[in-house]
């Protein structure tokens, strides 16, 4: 985004970002802001707030100015960014000057672009609460910075219901965006930088599923889980010596029957011979609640963590 000042503007601008630099000192500690209370004067519409939040949000920004070359961003791949907040002030600082028409308007705008940008500060974190219809928060924090990551994978389309959590030092860190800019390519902000990022898939309903036995091509199993039973907690996997206690599936041939099925009775047999028999209630059987127990998948998750001595090899290991 660029933007043509007079001389005397670029000086103006020049002395206001100096004083944010001392304000960005003390911002880079926190600072509260209740969104309940009265905003500094003037009072913006709340249309034009949402608005510039939006902007600073990076709505409406086109996508070759987030990535400007396509290998930047290449399929099956993650981009973690740091949005400087310069720029975001420039962007509001541009959006506001499309209406300033005279020496008297420029001087208001120069006046009052504190008291506004607070303003949007304040409403950058209850944007995504209003967006999704959600309750506003009654205290927010306004961060030092905002980062976040661009996500390019089949991923996006495959799971629509994906979960991004993410925290700090093992507090969680808000999401002020999190949105598909395309089929293949998910936005997420946050409100600070987080050192830990997990995706979680979708969890809102059991499912079943198996686990490959590695080395053993079409063979199954599923990892044991206790039936509040003998110590067991109910629905915790069972560990033995460090390792978690699988059980083995049972599938059908396909001889004369359809392939690909599980043999529920022999597999429930199988399972109940691979269990603690502590573990099991007085017949040594599993039950139908007990089979199921076993055969729930929950749901996949995959964490990615902030590290000091990672590498970037596409950038010369620096």
């Amino acid at each position: 985004m660029k933007s043509t000042f007079s001389s005397a503007r670029a000086v103006s601008l020049q002395q206001r970002d100096t004083t944010r630099v001392a304000q960005g000192a003390a911002a880079a500690q926190g600072s509260t802001v209740r969104t309940g209370a009265a905003p500094t004067a003037p009072a913006l519409p709340r249309q034009l707030l949402d608005w510039l939040t939006q902007l600073t949000l990076l709505y409406g920004v086109p996508f070759e100015y987030l990535v400007a070359d396509p290998r930047l961003l290449p399929p099956e791949s993650m981009r973690f960014f740091h949005i400087d907040r310069n720029w975001l002030q420039r962007s509001v600082d541009g959006a506001l000057s499309t209406a300033t028409l005279s020496t008297a308007e420029a001087i208001f705008n120069e006046t009052l672009f504190e008291a506004v940008y607070a303003e949007i500060e304040a409403n950058q974190q209850a944007l995504r609460a209003t967006l999704r219809g959600k309750p506003l928060p009654q205290e927010v924090t306004v961060p030092a910075a905002y980062t976040g990551f661009l996500f390019r994978s089949v991923v996006v389309s495959g799971w629509p219901g994906l979960e991004v959590l993410a925290s700090r030092e093992g507090k969680t860190v808000e999401l002020v965006r999190m949105d598909r800019l395309s089929a293949t390519i998910l936005l997420v902000i946050f409100a600070e930088q987080p050192d830990s990022v997990s995706f979680i898939e979708p969890s809102e309903g059991l499912h079943f599923g198996l686990l490959p036995v590695a080395g053993t091509p079409g063979a199954w199993q599923v990892n044991l889980r206790g039936l509040g039973l003998g110590g067991y907690v109910a629905g915790t996997q069972i560990a033995q010596n460090s390792e978690n206690l699988t059980g083995p599936v049972i599938m059908r041939d396909g001889t004369g029957q359809p392939a690909g099925v599980v043999r529920v009775a022999d597999t429930a047999a199988k399972l109940a011979a691979a269990m603690p028999k502590a573990a099991l209630p007085p017949s040594g059987k599993l039950s139908a609640a007990g089979f199921a127990l076993q055969m729930v998948r929950g749901a996949g998750r995959q964490d990615y963590t902030a590290s000091a001595t990672a590498l970037c090899p596409a950038n010369g290991g620096q």
